[in-house]
């Protein structure tokens, strides 16, 4: 989606910009989160001034650019030097040490001043003897931002100059919010040798990789004349995953050790090897071989982070030198992917000082694209499902919804009581071969708590499908094992509680589940689809597959957005009766999804009925076709992500990464709590798609909110993204396989 949009105060803004996830729900300001590749970012960084304040002059120029997404959605970037300048000329002294920018969105704002380092200034800096400059960091298991620094010095006082060396690594805690260090000291393992150089995670483990770092170690000039005595070797260390205070562990060349004898991981004789990211099945590094002098920069990949590391591709980019005693060096591998699903390297440019100082652009970083090699040994990097994966033996029987209870009437099952179980035999209606059941789950006139979904013959799971909430209807789809035909309903606070039949699951069904990019079919909001906003008693046919396709049924998310009162919203084939069942709840003013596995009407469409005026959003989540392979096996729930246990939380820039392995697809519980503010969780394959522009769970402030829906694997890894910082839980009630 390409926005125009104009001048922000206080930033310099592009005049079109590639926006990847606009919230599905709100409108996009001028200055959105989003992630920009390697175009956008020529772009801002080709003119002087980025990010000028009216108090203070912009980004002029500067090398080593460190980029640490936020929780909050922007991008902090610090520099190894930063000169301020609006214009294309460079004062000798208007600089700072690991100064640098805020990005929101398509905004830069400056940070810093003259001599205004962003940590470890006076009186830890002595001018020109020592200082610090930025090196990686990512977001903690505390919500902090950690960055490992450098510690430089010259015995001289020439500054950054020749004999300048590294003497340890120094780590700063930074409240993410308000960017104040809370703390800059001395890292656990800090030495000559820099671990932190560059910082990647997976699912388990943050790893510190580590060099010497001898940038000024050459006294005439010449790629020969450097000092290359500690530059041969790259190493690693590894941390559990956001501690940067614990004590690392370093590679000895056959495990992992506190106190052994760290071995390279690789030997490439180059001052500033191996940024790295890590990608699920694999890991990548970027570097410039040969520094300054160098025409090659070299993408490796691993199967683990310790190697073995192989070179997989190599790009010339000698002829992008900006003049003739010009040269490109620090190459860094930027922890997202762009809206297309490449990588994105930043590359630092530089010359002689009286000819940038003078001519500030050469001085400035240039952005590359590439894509993220396809693994030799496809999900030799990913840790194992945290969940049993059983043969899949079931189809799906889609039926016309069915309201199987609803306590509110006299004649059935009463209201829930606090901590009661509501009992429904399903027997004598499944068909043969029935393992699961899909249904639609609400409650109404609820006090807070939750209800979990399983067959009576099985215990009670610590899962939860529905969490009501007091004074609001809430809805959410779930498949059931069904056991010897008996559901069970605990409820831990007084409800009444509806439950609908969508579905079978059953093995005597050849329709299984065909997975597709997810994609947004209808927006009222912009017209996409061809409605607009709907008002009480509509009613719309949705096209959702092609006329004449062999789909049988669809996997759809449905989001109320603003509805006026509150009302419901069914959604059945188009070409039968409207049945007295509901899909969605909307509430007043609240914005609401809810999943609903609906068969196919007339001519590939569903419809949908609003009780009242709404905007709806309408996203295609999976088909179900008759041959398909994947095929459904239930399991009992199980948690597999719960962040507020003290792993990191998930934000705008940094998804929640779920182990899925080789499976099709999983039927999980989404639930987004201790959210700080109103947002949206989406769920997408990791590593192999871009961000998809919509969403699955929408949550207020200080709530919790569910979500069934399907996830796929990418690279062995489901993400889980939030708009605004939020903690996630995942539970996973079936796999398709």
């Amino acid at each position: 989606m390409r926005v125009a949009i104009g001048v922000a105060a206080g930033c310099l803004v592009a005049g079109a910009v590639l926006v990847t996830s606009p919230p599905p729900v709100a409108a996009s300001p001028a200055c959105l989160p989003s992630v920009t590749g390697a175009a956008e970012l020529n772009t801002h960084f080709a003119s002087p001034g980025l990010g000028a304040r009216p108090d203070q002059e912009g980004f002029g120029g500067g090398d080593y650019p460190r980029s640490y997404p936020l929780p909050d959605g922007r991008v902090l970037w610090l520099f190894q030097d930063l000169h301020f300048s609006n214009d294309e000329t460079l004062g000798a002294t208007n600089a700072a040490h690991n100064a640098g920018l805020i990005q929101s969105g398509q905004c830069f704002t400056i940070l810093g001043g003259r001599g205004l380092d962003f940590a470890g200034g006076a009186p830890l800096t002595v001018h020109s003897r020592r200082w610090f400059w930025a090196l990686d960091g990512e977001i903690g298991r505390d919500g902090k931002l950690w960055i490992f620094f450098a510690e430089m010095e010259n015995p001289s006082g020439a500054g950054a100059g020749v004999g300048t060396v590294p003497t340890g690594t120094w780590l700063a805690r930074i409240d993410p919010t308000s960017l104040v260090v809370e703390s800059f000291e001395r890292a656990p393992d800090s030495g000559a040798r820099l671990y932190g150089w560059s910082v990647a995670s997976d699912d388990r483990w943050s790893y510190l990789f580590a060099h010497c770092y001898r940038q000024f170690a050459n006294g005439d000039g010449e790629l020969a004349g450097f000092d290359a005595s500690c530059m041969q070797h790259a190493y690693v260390a590894r941390v559990p995953l956001g501690d940067f205070t614990a004590t690392p562990e370093h590679w000895t060349g056959s495990g992992w050790s506190v106190d052994g004898t760290p071995m390279p991981i690789s030997s490439r004789g180059v001052a500033n090897p191996m940024s790295v990211q890590w990608f699920g099945d694999q890991w990548v590094s970027v570097t410039k071989l040969d520094d300054w002098w160098g025409s090659s920069l070299i993408i490796d990949a691993a199967p683990a982070p310790q190697g073995p590391w192989e070179t997989v591709h190599t790009q010339h980019v000698s002829g992008d030198r900006r003049c003739s005693e010009c040269g490109n060096y620090g190459a860094s591998l930027l922890p997202w992917l762009d809206a297309n699903a490449k990588m994105t390297v930043s590359l630092s440019n530089g010359a002689p000082f009286h000819l940038w100082r003078a001519n500030a652009w050469l001085y400035r970083p240039s952005f590359y694209t590439f894509d993220v090699p396809i693994s030799t040994v496809p999900l030799a990097a990913t840790a194992p499902p945290g969940f049993p994966v059983p043969p899949g033996t079931a189809g799906l029987v889609a039926v016309d919804p069915l309201r199987l209870v609803d306590t509110r009437d006299p004649q059935q099952p009463p209201r829930l009581s606090a901590e009661g179980t509501l009992r429904i035999d399903v027997g004598d209606l499944a068909p043969p071969g029935t393992t699961a059941v899909a249904l639609n789950l609400t409650s109404v006139a609820s006090d807070d708590g939750f209800i979990a979904a399983h067959a009576c013959s099985s215990p009670r799971p610590a899962t939860s499908n529905l969490n009501p909430a007091a004074g609001r209807v809430v809805t959410n789809a779930a498949i059931v094992p069904i056991g010897d035909g008996e559901l069970c309903f605990y409820s831990h606070a007084a409800t009444e509680l509806l439950v609908d039949l969508n579905g079978w699951l059953t093995t005597t069904s050849d329709v299984g589940l065909h997975p597709v990019d997810t994609r947004r079919l209808v927006d009222t909001r912009s017209g996409l689809g061809g409605s607009t906003r709907l008002p009480a008693g509509a009613t719309v046919a949705i096209p959702v597959v092609p006329v004449g396709s062999a789909t049988t049924a669809v996997q759809l998310n449905l989001t109320a957005v603003e509805p006026r009162t509150d009302g419901f919203v069914t959604a059945w084939p188009c070409g039968t009766d409207r049945p007295t069942v509901s899909n969605l709840n909307p509430v007043a003013g609240v914005t609401r999804p809810n999943l609903v596995n609906v068969r196919v009407g007339d001519g590939g469409t569903v419809c949908l009925y609003t009780e009242q005026e709404t905007d709806l959003l309408v996203d295609l989540l999976a088909e179900y076709r008759p041959g398909a392979p994947a095929r459904f096996a239930a399991i009992d729930p199980v948690r597999v992500v719960d962040t507020r246990g003290g792993s990191r939380p998930t934000h705008a820039a940094r998804s929640v990464v779920v182990a899925l392995g080789r499976t099709v697809a999983v039927q999980a519980n989404v639930t987004a709590t201790n959210t700080a503010a109103p947002g949206f969780l989406t769920v997408y394959p990791c590593f192999t798609d871009p961000l998809p522009s919509t969403s699955n769970v929408n949550y207020a402030a200080a709530e919790s909110t569910a979500n069934s829906t399907s996830m796929r694997p990418g690279r062995g890894y489901g993400c889980v993204w939030a708009s605004d910082p939020a903690d996630v839980i995942v539970d996973v009630f079936g796999v398709w396989s």
